[in-house]
């Protein structure tokens, strides 16, 4: 009966370890971007955001600013 609850509780275990690492990683990349963003980079910083993103074939494409994915895109897949 142990093995049979440590095979449910091992995944278990593991989700909540790596929710907990994708949390940190996420909080401080956050604080890399503040600081780079009110730094002496910042302007190179908004020069990267402002590079257009393509995706698609030549007939049928979506071009964006990395930003705007930013913004639109993966915020809405993340939430």
């Amino acid at each position: 009966m142990g093995k049979a609850f440590d095979r449910v509780l091992t995944p278990l275990d593991d989700f909540i370890r790596w929710q907990t690492t994708s949390g940190i990683l996420l909080m401080l990349c956050a604080i890399v971007a503040i600081y780079i963003a009110n730094s002496q980079w910042s302007e190179a910083y908004h020069h990267i955001l402002a590079i257009p993103f393509t995706i698609g074939i030549p007939e049928f494409q979506l071009s964006k600013s990395l930003h705007h994915w930013i913004n639109d895109g993966l915020m809405a897949i993340f939430f």
